[in-house]
């Protein structure tokens, strides 16, 4: 059904393809642009375009199965990825594309299997959202300080509030900020306006003012999302995201049997997607040009 689809796919999450007959989606830890091998013509041949990874058919179709699933997060099996996958692809957000009606029916396809590949697979493996991985760190502390706005952070905040923690939201983005104070019961401040004590700190943003460094020393916990975390730290409770994964390898042997088993259902799901092709000649069948 799919074997038109194009997928671009770069791990940093900065680069943006910008460029006609193509559709972004963008996380915190990668960019991801989809296309129509007959709007945004690529050789099968090619494998790279200005730096991105290039999929084409059902091999694009697998590769972006296995990112929604959160099979290709640093954190196994993470559930967010799926939301962000939803809600990137709604339907007024997509209306205006080209192929609005292929993306739709793009992301009901991988919607569905992802919830085959969750509730067969990935129940029970570990912790799977970076949510519930700060609140088991946080667990004695009842005052923290949530560092960003982004995604990730929006991620980690429902589980803070739910613990019934005092959390601060620390940001740049005034309306962002104002969004999130309306939806839970938080205190926000913009990064000139907060000076931090000796609460336990989030930092869920790759941007952190010069003056934070010597600002945060005092504090009880600093728990840092980063990929890029402090290079030497000299603070007395830092845990870095090398740390908070290396922490988490007591599930390793389960999940590096559920790779296994995921592999051959992963090419099951592909094989499916690629009979039906039988009785579709064009692959994204409902193309509108």
């Amino acid at each position: 059904m799919w074997s038109n689809l194009i997928l671009l796919h770069s791990n940093d999450p900065s680069k943006s393809l910008d460029e006609p007959g193509l559709e972004v989606w963008q996380t915190c830890q990668r960019t991801i642009a989809f296309g129509d091998r007959r709007l945004f013509p690529l050789s099968e041949t090619e494998r790279f375009y200005k730096n991105h990874e290039v999929f084409h058919g059902y091999e694009a179709y697998r590769f972006l199965l296995e990112v929604v699933s959160g099979l290709r997060s640093k954190l196994f099996g993470e559930s967010e990825i799926q939301a962000q996958f939803r809600d990137r692809f709604r339907e007024d957000k997509v209306n205006d594309s080209t192929f609005a009606l292929s993306l739709l029916r793009l992301r009901d396809q991988i919607l569905e299997h992802t919830k085959q590949i969750r509730s067969k697979y990935l129940t029970g493996i570990g912790r799977q959202t970076y949510g519930s991985v700060a609140e088991s760190y946080l667990q004695k502390h009842k005052t923290v300080t949530l560092l960003g706005t982004g995604k990730l952070a929006t991620s980690i905040l429902p589980y803070l509030v739910s613990k019934n923690k005092e959390v601060r939201l620390i940001g740049r983005n005034q309306t962002r900020m104002s969004e999130l104070q309306k939806e839970f019961p938080i205190t926000t401040y913009h990064w000139e306006d907060y000076k931090p004590t000796n609460e336990a700190i989030v930092i869920a943003s790759s941007f952190l003012p010069f003056n934070w460094e010597t600002m945060i020393e005092g504090s009880s916990l600093i728990l840092d999302f980063r990929e890029t975390g402090f290079t030497e730290p000299k603070y007395q409770s830092y845990i870095p995201l090398s740390k908070i994964l290396g922490d988490l390898q007591e599930t390793d042997e389960q999940i590096q049997s559920v790779k296994m088993d995921l592999q051959f259902f992963l090419t099951e799901l592909t094989r499916e997607r690629e009979e039906e092709q039988i009785h579709i000649m064009n692959g994204w069948e409902d193309l509108l040009v």
